[in-house]
């Protein structure tokens, strides 16, 4: 009985101390998340950027389409290269640009349409994606959350002019700096999602990788 009495006695200045304690660490989540802004962060993937030459990106992708709320999926990969070289492989398409060239190649109706490489407001590159879109967008933290199994920061983009490739985007970066998912919102309220299933960098790709050969029966329309 007169244990019991003392623990009632005890209670309430361990439920004190328990609930200082929670709120403690709660703090300490806090202002570690505090720590790191979200133009830090984009600074932080500039840099792992600046420090690479090339890199294979494997993904899936996702597009939903705001009026018939369809859904389209597949996989591809892409392989980057400094400067404006990129090949992106998904089952539909191969894109291709070699910075003076691109090649937009349809395995399903056998068509390759050539043009000259050219940016405009509208273009998305992984280069600009990475240079200028920082530059041309707000950005905010909006929390931490995983990607698969890693832990990211998330960001939400938005323009500062009402033009460009996109109303809206949303990055996702591992503590590695490296972009891990990406959401874009077009004008029309399509919605295109990257998951980033792997990342090589520097894996030394020739420059042959980035330009492309239309296989034989090719309907080819070359328009530079």
């Amino acid at each position: 009985m007169e244990n019991a009495t003392n623990l009632g006695r005890l209670l309430p200045g361990i439920m004190k101390r328990l609930l200082l304690l929670i709120v403690l660490l709660l703090a300490s989540t806090l202002l570690l998340f505090a720590a790191i802004t979200a133009k830090e962060i984009i600074e932080k993937v500039q840099d792992r950027y600046d420090d690479m030459s090339d890199a294979v990106v494997t993904f899936t992708q996702k597009v939903r389409f705001k009026v018939s709320r369809m859904e389209q999926q597949t996989t591809g990969t892409l392989y980057f290269k400094k400067k404006n070289k990129y090949r992106i492989e998904t089952e539909q398409r191969t894109v291709v640009t070699d910075g003076k060239s691109s090649w937009s190649y349809s395995a399903q109706n056998k068509q390759l349409v050539i043009s000259a490489y050219k940016e405009d407001a509208r273009s998305m590159s992984p280069e600009k994606l990475l240079t200028q879109y920082p530059k041309d967008y707000y950005s905010a933290l909006t929390g931490e959350e995983k990607v698969g199994s890693e832990a990211c920061y998330a960001l939400k983009l938005t323009p500062r002019e009402e033009s460009g490739a996109a109303k809206t985007m949303k990055i996702w970066v591992s503590k590695a700096w490296l972009i891990r998912k990406l959401e874009i919102t077009d004008l029309n309220g399509t919605v295109t999602t990257y998951v980033i299933k792997d990342v090589v960098v520097d894996k030394g790709i020739p420059d042959t990788r980035f330009d492309f050969k239309a296989p034989q029966g090719t309907d080819v329309i070359d328009l530079r």
